[in-house]
Parts: structure tokens; C-alpha cells; sequence
């Protein structure tokens, strides 16, 4: 199984789901700017990642500990169904780029 289009999938899920909680808030200006920020950053990192570049590949597992931490964080402020998606998809992408041949996939 290609693990390019399922990466790529997961930052596109991610990004839409940032999107979607910035829809949700969309009456205070500055949590739709900051979750429409994180959006792009996770669409970046998306298309960096579809496009094979190297740098974008070694820190998207950073970026994936990065969500699963705050979704923890977001679980332990209040047990919601937003914070425990956020945890479960980041988590699962973090034990995907953790492995050595994804990477290496990742990056022909």
C-alpha cells in the first residue's frame, strides 16, 4: 500500500478540520484567524508532502506531535468529541511517519 496519498490525506483532513472549528467560531474574529492560519499550515504542509520535498517530510512528524499534544491538552481542559478526534487522527499519523520506509517512500 502507497503511503504518500495517505499522508497526503491525513494533513488534507487535518487542515479541513481546522477549517471546520474556525466555521465554528466564526464570531470571534481571532479564533477564525487562528485555526484559518493552522488550516493553511497543515495545506502546506499537505502539498509539500504530495510534492516529495525533504525538509516538509522531516518535520511532519513534528508537526503531527505537535497536534496530538494539544489534542490532549484540549482533552484534559474538557472531554469533547472535537478534542478526541483531533488526538486519535494526529496519533495515527504520528505512528505512520514514524516509520523509517514511510519516509523513505515519502521522499521519491
Amino acid at each position: 500500500m502507497k503511503a504518500k496519498p495517505i499522508v497526503f490525506a491525513s494533513f488534507i483532513f487535518l487542515a479541513l478540520y481546522f477549517l471546520g472549528l474556525g466555521v465554528l467560531s466564526i464570531r470571534e474574529p481571532s479564533m477564525l484567524g487562528g485555526f484559518t492560519l493552522i488550516s493553511i499550515f497543515h495545506i502546506g504542509f499537505a502539498v509539500g508532502i504530495k510534492k516529495g520535498y525533504e525538509t516538509v517530510i522531516s518535520l511532519s512528524p513534528y508537526i503531527a506531535l505537535l497536534d496530538f499534544l494539544f489534542g490532549l491538552l484540549w482533552i484534559m481542559l474538557g472531554l469533547s468529541m472535537p478534542a478526541i478526534t483531533l488526538a486519535i487522527i494526529s496519533a495515527l499519523l504520528l505512528f505512520v511517519l514514524l516509520d523509517e520506509d514511510v519516509r523513505t517512500e515519502l521522499k521519491s
